[in-house]
């Protein structure tokens, strides 16, 4: 492989619920794909990533597919509030309080 430049490779993106195929340029420096990709996305209204496993890597050094395997939250606070009352960080709903 040639360390002269920056190689890319194309990325197509699959998801169970018959949206069509998304392709991503990305960029890469090994010589086998990624076993994993996330990317950005919202989840609820929430800020979020998506996760992406290889599925098949046989156009590889050119493309590789990834199917989506997950939609993880950034985090607990970015969720949007359930039936008009918000979790708090230890899993009591706002009006509840701690057992003494």
């Amino acid at each position: 492989m040639s360390t002269s430049g920056s190689r890319t490779f194309r990325a197509v993106l699959l998801r169970e619920n018959g949206q069509p195929p998304h392709a991503l340029t990305l960029p890469t420096e090994v010589d086998v794909p990624p076993s994993r990709i996330r990317i950005p996305a919202d989840f609820a209204g929430a800020s979020a990533f998506e996760v992406f496993e290889l599925a098949d890597d046989r156009g590889w050094p050119d493309e590789a597919t990834y199917q989506l395997v997950a939609t993880i939250p950034r985090s607990t606070a970015d969720l949007p509030v359930r039936d008009g009352i918000a979790d708090d960080a230890y899993g009591f709903r706002s009006g509840d309080e701690p057992p003494a």
